[in-house]
């Protein structure tokens, strides 16, 4: 794996964080050292998001298929049922009488938006991975879900704010960001390397002609999706959603659900996450066994403006694990946890690592070592690598949207 760290020695960040750029075969990597935000071990961002949505905490590595994700879809958000923890760093309240929203927590000032219909807020980020980094969250205290949904917030976002890119993370364990429980954006005005990656092949999507679509050439799985006409993109970023969700390609490792048996019967087919709790044929092969059927796709949508263009990149995901591979088959390597091991978001995904801490005592001896890792961790999310069998994927992919 060819490249190169490149940096003044000792650079920081506009945050006094350290900061370096790596000429990986993809382009010029952004590696950060992250001297504020505390360090996540995958299992313990599953636990809380188990805690939150009324599942069960994992308690030690996640073991065997699927078991990692189990915790993003217990419980069900709706009707109220989903009470908000006074520890929750995104929950606002709304302007009162002094004509301010403000945190729920700190106190600070928010401002208001609405996003399909639903009061939400933005503030400046504390840790500030980034110039004009921005969190964006729901009033409503609810787990993160990517749907139809997103896609149109994302737009409204836009429409209010065509200065500054939004994006998601994902919306289950392993692939989605460190905080589950509270669905929300994060946006801001930095220029990332996956947004100025090429188009490695266009294709059409029938029926819509106005959209350009085509597959970033990057390390991860990304569709990108441009047009004028906003609603036109919103119908090709729904398919490309909902062809993703059910796809199964099991050359590449993707499946798209796992079936587990349950100690006891739930039927929900729309609860969060899109699980769906009832009775068939477990793994044991005992008719009417309890079983879960488990949901490992997902997705990072990614909006912002070129002129008068919507630009949309979609980023596969998936949280399958095994148990080879208990943190995931697109996760971080563990041979690399010394590095990272927490989850690869929507920042790292576009192109910014942002490692932990306690890296930057041993800088500058590892800061090569650091660079490689990225782009190999970049890799490893991709769901369609690059070769026979994800070629094939890619193919078998695009003939279902």
């Amino acid at each position: 794996m060819s490249g190169a760290a490149r940096g003044t020695e000792g650079a920081v960040d506009e945050r006094g964080n350290p900061f370096w750029t790596y000429d990986s075969p993809t382009g010029p990597l952004e590696i950060t050292i992250n001297l504020a935000k505390p360090e996540k071990d995958p299992r313990d961002i599953a636990a809380a998001a188990g805690a939150t949505l009324g599942g069960t905490a994992l308690a030690a590595v996640p073991a065997g298929e699927g078991e990692a994700a189990v915790t993003s879809v217990e419980g069900d958000a709706r009707e109220g049922s989903f009470a908000a923890p006074t520890t929750c760093d995104l929950c606002w309240e709304p302007s009162g009488k002094d004509g301010l929203a403000r945190l729920g927590r700190s106190g600070a000032p928010v401002t208001e938006v609405f996003l399909g219909d639903e009061p939400w807020a933005w503030w400046f980020s504390p840790y500030g991975y980034f110039p004009e980094h921005l969190i964006v969250a729901s009033h409503e205290h609810r787990p993160m879900a990517i749907g139809h949904d997103t896609i149109a917030r994302l737009l409204d976002f836009s429409d209010a704010y065509p200065q500054w890119f939004i994006g998601s993370n994902a919306d289950l364990p392993i692939v989605g960001g460190s905080l589950l429980g509270h669905d929300h954006f994060q946006g801001g005005g930095h220029r990332f390397l996956l947004m100025n990656a090429p188009i490695a092949r266009a294709f059409p999507i029938e029926g819509l002609e106005g959209v350009e679509a085509g597959i970033v050439r990057w390390p991860a799985s990304v569709v990108r999706l441009r047009s004028r006409n906003r609603s036109t993109l919103t119908e090709a970023a729904c398919r490309i959603l909902d062809a993703w969700r059910p796809f199964t390609f099991e050359e590449c490792g993707i499946k798209a659900f796992s079936v587990l048996l349950t100690a006891a019967l739930d039927c929900d087919a729309a609860a969060p996450g899109g699980a769906c709790r009832g009775s068939a044929p477990g793994s044991s092969g005992v008719e009417g066994a309890p079983a879960r059927f488990v949901q490992h796709n997902t997705a990072n949508p990614i909006l912002w403006r070129e002129d008068d263009n919507y630009v949309m990149d979609i980023v596969l995901r998936n949280n399958r694990t095994t148990p080879e591979r208990p943190f995931g088959l697109f996760h971080v390597p563990e041979r690399l946890f010394h590095i990272k091991k927490e989850n690869i978001g929507l920042i790292e995904i576009m192109g910014r690592a942002i490692l932990p801490a306690r890296l930057a005592a041993e800088l500058p001896a590892i800061k090569d070592e650091c660079s490689r890792a990225f782009y190999e961790i970049l890799m490893a999310t991709g769901v369609f690598k690059d070769d026979p069998a994800g070629r094939r994927g890619w193919e078998t992919f695009l003939a279902t949207i």
